[in-house]
């Protein structure tokens, strides 16, 4: 449970420096110092472990390759690309922090199952998200770090574990963070191991039900 003498800033900083992005001399001295802040560090080390989970063994197919081809464990186009996809990356897992931040209840209870997953995603091209979901309210929190449309819609699509198959979840905003409630049947297609991707679409999504255009960005959804 949190200290209540904890302030919201106080969580960000442990949750910033638990993610490495945080090298501010007083703040690793104060959790040194600091019995409650360093265990509030310690608590947002582990929410975060899942993120280094391995991705595993991906099935065959056009679609899967097109998705493979664009994780960063299969980039090795060279240093500087390498580097701006690791950069999208901690960005959109920065970006979910500050939503489990401000999400978060003034005192947080011991956690329940149906306990929030998250996905970060990108793209070899240096496109970034981050996806957030709560199972038992069945919905999806999406923060884009870094996406571009163009002149038509990004769209979100979830291949369920076990499947080929890309269904769609609806055009997103790619400007802002937003909010999903997912239906019944879209929420038993999204669970842990599942893939997100985001392919770039004419306006209004994909006319056919299925990708038309690139896919800029994809990412396991791993608990945490």
């Amino acid at each position: 449970m949190t200290d209540l003498s904890m302030t919201d800033d106080d969580d960000l900083t442990a949750a910033e420096l638990a993610l490495g992005l945080a090298a501010d001399p007083a703040a690793m001295a104060r959790r040194a110092a600091d019995p409650a802040f360093a265990d509030r560090v310690t608590w947002w080390e582990d929410r975060f472990a899942g993120l280094t989970a391995p991705l595993g063994n991906e099935p065959s197919g056009e679609l899967w390759q097109r998705i493979a081809a664009r994780l960063p464990v299969n980039d090795n186009t060279g240093g500087l690309l390498r580097w701006k996809v690791i950069s999208g990356g901690l960005a959109a897992v920065s970006a979910i922090a500050l939503f489990m931040l401000a999400q978060r209840p003034q005192i947080e209870l011991p956690p329940q199952p149906g306990a929030p997953a998250i996905a970060s995603l990108s793209g070899e091209k240096g496109s970034a998200l981050a996806i957030s979901y709560d199972s038992s309210a069945r919905r999806l929190t999406i923060a884009p770090v870094l996406l571009d449309p163009g002149k038509g819609d990004a769209e979100l699509w979830v291949i369920p574990v076990g499947s080929k198959d890309a269904i769609s979840l609806g055009v997103i905003d790619a400007h802002k963070p937003s909010s999903h409630q997912l239906n019944p049947a879209q929420a038993r297609l999204v669970a842990t191991g599942a893939t997100f991707a985001i392919s770039l679409e004419p306006t209004g999504g994909s006319p056919t039900g299925h990708t038309t255009g690139p896919i800029v960005a994809s990412g396991k959804l791993v608990e945490i």
